[in-house]
């Protein structure tokens, strides 16, 4: 079960990032998207329901299969949405990051600028009872601190 108990050996940082308030205001015209732990884009249609208009899309998940669904899933997107959503928008999406989240660098985020919104639905096999309870320190939970 998480509580922030379960996080004292990790830091402030994140007891803090965890406990803002985040207020933000979507640019008025087109938006640049990265979506860690993408899984099968969920983030990226949440927005384009919402009818923003994504100007660049980027995708970051180590998993193979799920990364050829998301392909999948961008495709139907794209269908779906063509005015919000144009291939242009996606193109290199898949090749720009590394899969791995532990590879970005300083130098992959500055290429991405200006971003205008990063959302994370990152691991959380770690928190549930089934896998023991082990929180951040189980190896994909503790991917977490990867992404703050």
């Amino acid at each position: 079960m998480f509580s922030f108990e379960n996080m004292e050996s990790h830091g402030e940082s994140i007891k803090l990032v965890l406990r803002q308030l985040i207020t933000w205001t979507p640019p008025k015209e087109r938006i640049t998207l990265l979506e860690l732990f993408g899984g099968i884009g969920i983030g990226l249609e949440a927005l384009l329901q919402l009818g923003m208009v994504v100007r660049g899309y980027f995708y970051v998940d180590i998993d193979p299969i799920v990364k050829q669904v998301a392909a999948l899933k961008m495709m139907e997107l794209r269908v779906k949405f063509p005015q919000q959503f144009t291939t242009t928008a996606w193109k290199a999406n898949f090749i720009f990051l590394p899969s791995n989240i532990q590879l970005i660098r300083k130098k992959h985020m500055e290429l991405l600028r200006p971003m205008d919104l990063i959302i994370s639905g990152w691991e959380c096999q770690g928190f549930l009872a089934a896998r023991f309870g082990k929180g951040l320190s189980d190896t994909r939970s503790g991917l977490f601190t990867n992404t703050v």
